[in-house]
């Protein structure tokens, strides 16, 4: 998959993944995070499968806090105090640092893509700033307690 078609694919399947679940409610939230979840890890896997930049089983880290905190939500208010504590906060801020990691090594341009050197390439730039901005800001609203 060339990295241009993986960006236009993965980006809105990222904020789909991010956004659309918590507009619903309970089983439908369910249900609309994993349909979502299934297809945005099927383009990762794609792509990490033609350009061998990481191998594609990673390709699941970048779906799992999302899903996580959406299965979460829905699950109920009893179950949301027992991952409020510290210790699962960390291990929330270590899944979305490996989700962001995993989704700038699926941007790396392969050599028929880019020839040059990385830092002139200003579509990895680019989307690497917005992939980490992005991506903590996705870890901040899973790390605030929500209330239903």
């Amino acid at each position: 998959m060339k990295r241009l078609s993986f960006i236009y694919a993965a980006a809105p399947l990222m904020v789909a993944l991010n956004a659309l679940p918590g507009m619903l409610g309970g089983v439908w939230r369910c249900m609309a995070a994993v349909v979502i979840s299934l297809a945005l890890w099927a383009v990762m896997w794609l792509r990490f499968y033609t350009n061998r930049r990481l191998r594609p089983e990673f390709a699941i880290l970048v779906i799992v806090p999302a899903l996580f905190h959406h299965i979460l939500q829905s699950a109920g208010q009893q179950y949301i105090a027992t991952f409020q504590t510290s210790g699962w906060q960390d291990f929330n801020f270590f899944l979305w640092a490996a989700a962001i990691f995993v989704f700038i090594r699926a941007i790396l341009p392969t050599p028929e893509e880019y020839k040059g050197r990385l830092s002139g390439d200003s579509v990895f730039i680019f989307m690497t700033i917005i992939s980490v901005v992005y991506g903590l800001s996705c870890w901040v609203t899973t790390h605030i307690p929500l209330e239903h």
